[in-house]
């Protein structure tokens, strides 16, 4: 129930926010100088529609609309088994797959409804071009709920390949084992000596 709350609100907080960046016509609202602003992707021959996948890739490409659509609609049905099977007590993996089925979706409904994607969020990092792209508040979930997937399988999920905390707790198991075994002998220790102590007034009261 939570994931789908989850899935539901960024999905309306993207459709929402494409809709209004595209119905204000906005362009150059900065959020950080020469890095980030809001700004319409601005594209006449498209309609001013991104007609590829994320980030503008592959947008000049005839066949990419209907090769993205068949794609996601893959994806989202992998991922949606995957959030089903994956263990409840892997929350931060089951999130990474709900903020990637946000994003996939957000993009599909554009594509289907539109022909293209809605961008409006600009990143531009100096001249280099690999840093100068249009995106949405989907891409950014896409990318966020990736990052999220390999942190999970490489440090966070109990099984991670190389767990932060993995060889703390098998010291803490080691102590405790040890702690374990060490009160379990000193039982016998006390009451060896309470039977010399016994022993010890009878040979007294002998003499």
């Amino acid at each position: 129930m939570v994931y789908a709350l989850i899935f539901f609100a960024l999905l309306f907080v993207d459709q929402i926010s494409k809709a209004l960046a595209y119905a204000f016509d906005i362009e150059n609202i900065t959020i950080i100088p020469n890095i980030l602003s809001l700004e319409k992707l601005r594209n006449p021959a498209t309609g001013d529609l991104n007609t590829g996948m994320a980030y503008g890739l592959g947008s000049d490409q005839p066949w990419a609309l209907p090769v993205f659509i068949a794609l996601t609609c893959v994806a989202l049905l992998i991922f949606l088994i995957a959030l089903v099977k994956i263990s409840k007590r892997k929350r931060f993996l089951r999130v990474s797959l709900v903020l990637i089925m946000v994003g996939a979706a957000g993009n599909l409904i554009d594509r289907i409804v539109l022909g293209g994607v809605r961008d409006f969020i600009h990143v531009s990092i100096g001249d280099l071009s690999l840093f100068n792209y249009y995106c949405n508040v989907a891409d950014v979930a896409i990318t966020v709920g990736a990052i999220m997937f390999i942190l999970a399988l490489l440090f966070v999920d109990d099984d991670a390949l190389f767990r932060f905390h993995k060889k703390k707790e098998e010291q803490v198991t080691e102590n405790a084992s040890a702690e374990l075994a060490a009160g379990a002998k000193e039982p016998d220790n006390d009451l060896g000596a309470e039977i010399s102590g016994v022993g010890q007034e009878h040979t007294d009261k002998r003499e």
